[in-house]
């Protein structure tokens, strides 16, 4: 496991490549998701369940825990802007350095965020200012997967590049079991000391991972495939108009196969927390249930990963996304019980299973769709509009849609199961890409969707 396949940028073009091993590779490439994801579960869990009483005190529990969570939405729509902008940027300019700015602008609106004054202490400016904080965080955020998933599967040899493309994914549960396990023992506090000063702290922790970080990053080299497109002079002006010119059929496809990973898993990550709350079970029986999710999702990754490489990335991709819109109904028939075991087991089939295998697939399923040239705006286009589309609206259509039934959760769980089959539809519809030389795709660049 510890053959190299990516090295660092030489002098010049033509220059040799030292070579740096697949340890420092997984290092490199997940310590960036991590910050992300831990960053955006964070908010998540906060807005979930604290964030409301300290930004929106003047408004009824529910009206505030949907003002909470709009706060969440408006970070999701500043992704696509953000993730354009720089996607621009890594298709123009190379992804290394748009990676290293992501890291940082994340991890800085987050720490930031925890020193907020509330709306006790300065009134309306409190949630104005939350709000441009999470326009910052989204921001940065946008491109943080797409560049360090590109990356990868452009270094990857053929034959395991759905493997190596999962390893960072398990960076990003790693993000968000870190953030629930913060967060779950935040919620031991008083209420008191919770509302004080408890809230704070996974915000303020995120300054730590950024210091080391940052270091780490700034080690990550160019890929071969963008080197290869700058040495033969084929680099994109406009990324984003070449990208819908050429390939729109496949824009459309990744979309609708990222339909899941947009709707369900913020139905589960976000909604559920509040939902499960509010019948009356302790806040951090539903956080221990989605550590135990984050804890069996970092193991099947690697899995889903060969799977893809075995089996295909269409295949693979719609299993998962079958067994995502068919678990639905059996998720919240174990979340109504109100007992704890059956909530965990609910929370870990649903998020570990469920959605974390479908994004161990994508890490090379999407960034293959596209051309070299522009594949990082073009796993920016696909996910972070679709985003906007299904994810902001998530948590506050489930909230919605669960009080109009008088606390029922099916219409969620047909939504749920409606977007898992979308999912599983699209991916059989999509190019096999398995063992497909991206190298010799980035010098022909002919191929269009």
């Amino acid at each position: 496991m510890e053959g190299s396949f990516l090295s660092k940028r030489g002098a010049g073009p033509g220059a040799p490549r030292p070579k740096v091993t697949t340890r420092t590779l997984v290092s490199t490439t997940t310590v960036g998701t991590i910050i992300e994801w831990y960053d955006w579960a964070i908010y998540s869990n906060a807005a979930a369940l604290i964030l409301n009483e300290l930004f929106f005190p003047k408004l009824s529990p529910t009206v505030g825990v949907l003002a909470s969570l709009a706060t969440f939405a408006v970070g999701l729509v500043a992704r696509p802007l953000g993730g354009l902008i720089l996607g621009h940027l890594g298709d123009t300019y190379g992804r290394r350095s748009v990676l290293v700015a992501t890291f940082l602008m994340m991890g800085i609106a987050t720490t930031l965020i925890g020193c907020l004054p509330t709306y006790e202490t300065i009134g309306i400016a409190a949630p104005i200012l939350l709000v441009v904080l999470r326009l910052a965080q989204g921001f940065g955020a946008g491109a943080e997967y797409a560049g360090a998933t590109s990356m990868v599967v452009e270094d990857a040899p053929p034959a395991q590049r759905g493997y190596f493309a999962s390893l960072p994914i398990m960076g990003m549960v790693a993000g968000i079991a870190l953030a629930a396990s913060v967060t779950a023992g935040m919620s031991y506090l008083p209420k008191d000391q919770l509302a004080s000063w408890g809230w704070r702290v996974p915000f303020l922790l995120s300054i730590v991972m950024v210091v080391v970080g940052a270091v780490i990053r700034m080690k990550v080299p160019e890929s071969k495939v963008f080197e290869k497109v700058k040495e033969t002079n084929r680099v994109a002006r406009m990324p984003l108009g070449e990208l819908l010119r050429r390939q729109p059929g496949r824009v459309l496809t990744g979309m609708a196969a990222n339909a899941p990973l947009t709707f369900n898993i913020y139905v589960i990550q976000v909604f559920v927390l509040s939902y499960v709350s509010g019948r009356g079970v302790a806040s951090n029986v539903p956080l221990v249930g989605l550590l135990l999710g984050c804890i069996l999702g970092m193991i099947l990754c690697p899995i889903a990963g060969k799977l893809a490489d075995r089996y295909g990335r269409r295949r693979t991709y719609a299993a998962f996304c079958l067994f995502n819109g068919i678990f639905s109904g059996p998720f919240f028939l174990l979340l109504s019980t109100g007992d704890t075991v059956s909530i965990w087991v609910g929370m870990a089939l649903g998020f570990g299973l469920g959605c974390i295998t479908i994004n161990a697939v994508s890490a090379s399923f999407l960034p293959e769709l596209f051309n070299a040239r522009f594949r990082f705006t073009g796993v920016v286009f696909t996910r972070e509009v679709s985003l906007v589309l299904l994810a902001a609206p998530a948590p506050i259509v489930a909230t919605v849609l669960t009080a109009s039934t008088g606390g029922n959760p099916w219409p969620v769980a047909v939504l749920m199961t409606f977007f898992g089959f979308l999912g599983a539809a699209a991916a059989l519809r999509a190019p096999e890409m398995r063992g497909i030389d991206l190298l010799t795709e980035a010098e022909r660049h002919e191929r269009v969707g």
